[in-house]
């Protein structure tokens, strides 16, 4: 018997270790190093139906509250640079070069309040939470815009940007505003997205150097192989973790959804050809000691730094470097021979709470925020997300991502290919959390659909 801990459980565990739900401060916190490792409990706050609340309410000054990554000061900032845009004040600066002893002098007519969450926002239990609480957040990022429709709590934007320039003017990816698009509603605007990658421990970097950042699936097991003859440790913790996201590796397209969930419901007897494949691979890393899990008998190999390699994703990794010593890299999933590197994402979009008592404005300041180009580079400038991919086309934000000391080269190989990127569903979605436990759980033998993807058809 031998129990495993998946990406699914080690995105919870780093979530837990580095980052709060919330946290109520003007403050980033700095990255530490990994405390001892305790897997904590997961817990959901009861949710309880919250009374709609008049939009517009008549009050001397607008006042929103925001819940980002972003310091109190930073949203400042960019408050005051909404003011100075929207009263022809900000003349020919632009987010790069305007000082900010320009925006210490401009006082809004407006207030914007600002509560510091984690990269990857808010979860609707926490705005649940919050409103059952008193204090009604009314504009916040989150990864689960589905969740939220789900359960009523976001309002659609149609109605409050319907003649918004920026939405009408194409600098967001159209991919991304189709995922946060239901039924003709817009329901988010995409703001950034984390990517699924492979990490490697620079401490086991075989002889012949490290993996190119695009290789296909006989070099993994070329490389993971030097690993293993080179040093005593497990070459890659959890091959299973790659199960949902590398089917395009043996289909015959490439582009395939996450763990090939849309191919099934259309095509279940092709799909199944292509999974088996897929786990014969995977399978055979087990069988060559290419790969392994968590084992009664030790630790984690991953961190007590005794892998060579890991699935993570790329909201993770300044975590990760703060508890690699000697330092890690970064490389792309394996693909199939010629195609393409395509994105396996998370998107977090801002959306509007339905108990917002100011839903215009807070609509139209997330526009301001998600698609302004120098409301983006002020970001940037201020307070750079490392480990995430802007949601719009425009290059001057991208040159900030990819000068990233850390992130920018992984960056530089999905610009171009973000519109024809694969969304992972939200992770509060029932069908994700089931593919996750499966292999979380899996120890080889025959491939269950039913119970990997938690439907029948």
């Amino acid at each position: 018997m031998h129990y495993r801990y998946g990406l699914k459980s080690i995105s919870l565990i780093l979530a837990a270790m580095f980052t709060a739900s919330m946290f109520f401060t003007a403050c980033k916190k700095d990255d530490d190093d990994f405390p001892d490792m305790e897997y904590p409990e997961e817990t959901t706050a009861e949710s309880t139906d919250d009374q709609s609340v008049p939009q517009n309410q008549e009050s001397d000054i607008i006042s929103i509250t925001v819940a980002s990554p972003y310091s109190s000061e930073t949203i400042e900032y960019l408050a005051k640079l909404y003011y100075c845009k929207e009263n022809d004040l900000f003349g020919e600066n632009t987010g790069d070069t305007v000082s900010l002893s320009f925006l210490d002098g401009i006082s809004p007519d407006f207030i914007v309040n600002s509560i510091v969450t984690s990269g990857e926002g808010l979860s609707q239990d926490n705005i649940i939470e919050m409103n059952n609480n008193g204090g009604v957040i009314d504009l916040f990022l989150t990864g689960h815009v589905d969740d939220s429709i789900q359960r009523d709590k976001i309002v659609p934007l149609n109605e409050y940007l319907s003649s918004n320039s920026l939405i009408a003017s194409g600098k967001v990816y159209m991919s991304e505003m189709d995922k946060d698009t239901h039924n003709g509603l817009l329901y988010g605007i995409p703001f950034y997205s984390s990517v699924q990658l492979m990490i490697g421990n620079s401490d086991f970097i075989p002889d012949s150097g490290k993996i190119p950042f695009r290789y296909n699936t006989a070099k993994l097991i070329e490389y993971l192989t030097e690993i293993k003859n080179g040093y005593n440790c497990t070459p890659l913790y959890s091959g299973y973790d790659l199960m949902p996201y590398i089917c395009s590796s043996f289909s015959d397209v490439d582009r395939c959804s996450f763990m090939l969930m849309d191919e099934y419901r259309v095509d279940p007897e092709g799909t199944m050809e292509v999974i088996g494949s897929e786990l014969s691979f995977v399978n055979s890393l087990y069988g060559s000691r290419l790969s392994g899990d968590l084992t009664v008998s030790g630790s984690n190999p991953v961190f007590s730094r005794d892998a060579g390699m890991w699935v993570s994703s790329s909201s993770e990794i300044s975590s990760w470097e703060a508890y690699y010593p000697s330092g890690i890299y970064f490389v792309g999933l394996p693909v199939a021979d010629n195609a393409r590197m395509i994105p396996i994402v998370n998107l977090y979009s801002l959306c509007v709470n339905k108990a917002s008592p100011n839903q215009k404005f807070a609509s139209e300041f997330a526009a301001f925020m998600a698609l302004d180009t120098d409301a983006r580079t002020l970001l940037e400038r201020l307070e750079p997300m490392t480990g995430f991919l802007p949601s719009v086309k425009n290059q001057e934000v991208w040159n900030h991502v990819l000068a990233d000391e850390l992130f920018g080269q992984v960056a530089n190989n999905y610009y171009q290919n973000m519109e024809d990127a694969v969304y992972c569903p939200d992770v509060s979605d029932s069908t994700y959390s089931s593919v996750i436990g499966y292999f979380d759980t899996y120890e080889g033998g025959e491939f269950d659909p039913e119970a990997c993807y938690g439907y029948t058809r």
